[in-house]
């Protein structure tokens, strides 16, 4: 089930409808350079981490076809990259709007309004959508917002939820858990949750070193079995 667009903030709701107020550049509509150019060189300089000239390329995409999905994600992606997370959150409610079942779209969009102060806005948006689609990630995402505003019990109960969803999947939702028991001085409770992020990604260095520093020795005898 795809989240709603009314579940978007009504200012942000109005710049896509209106496809409006994204700080494109001035470059000429008139270039005859294929979009499909235009997209590839601007990927290459984000890959490259030259943010401002792939924002440039992106605009004149945008400056032709103003409702380009890909091109409006990509210069959010920008935005975020230079700490602009006000004209991020713009280019990404228009790019929902026209890709409404993209979750990591959705995500973005959660984050940038997060960054902007739009905190219950960004709750409402990863907590709607991880609900109808029963998804954990969404539900990490959550968890992160929760931790950022000092609320651990609904972290904890975010975390909580990605696990029931997948236990198997990965040892990210784990380590949150066990980094936020962490910081609430429940060391018994993060030790057992880095004993099963051990055990989905034993090859992975970081949490055998978070392991040694609770004085523990890595290897088969220390993992437990993953689950709630």
């Amino acid at each position: 089930m795809v989240i709603a667009l009314r579940q978007i903030r009504p200012a942000f709701v109005l710049a896509a409808a209106l496809g409006a107020a994204l700080p494109l550049s001035g470059c000429s509509s008139t270039s005859e350079t294929p979009t499909t150019v235009l997209l590839r060189d601007g990927n290459h300089e984000f890959e490259w981490g030259r943010y401002d000239t792939a924002a440039d390329y992106y605009a004149r995409i945008l400056d032709r076809e103003p409702g380009n999905p890909d091109a409006l994600e990509m210069y959010g992606r920008c935005m975020l990259e230079l700490g602009e997370v006000q004209k991020a959150a713009e280019a990404f409610t228009v790019a929902v709007a026209r890709r409404p079942g993209d979750r990591d779209l959705l995500i973005l969009l959660a984050q940038a309004s997060y960054d902007t102060g739009q905190i219950d806005e960004a709750f409402e948006l990863v907590r709607t959508w991880a609900l109808d689609n029963t998804d954990a990630r969404a539900w990490l995402v959550l968890a992160d917002f929760a931790r950022r505003s000092n609320d651990p019990d609904t972290a904890r109960d975010a975390i909580l939820r990605a696990i029931e969803i997948d236990p198997e999947g990965g040892p990210e939702a784990y380590l949150a858990s066990a980094e936020l028991e962490r910081s609430l001085g429940e060391n018994a409770a993060a030790l057992r949750r880095l004993r099963q992020a051990y055990g989905l990604a034993p090859e992975d260095p970081s949490i055998a070193d978070r392991l040694r520093a609770y004085g523990e020795v890595p290897g088969p005898t220390l993992v437990l079995p993953p689950g709630p």
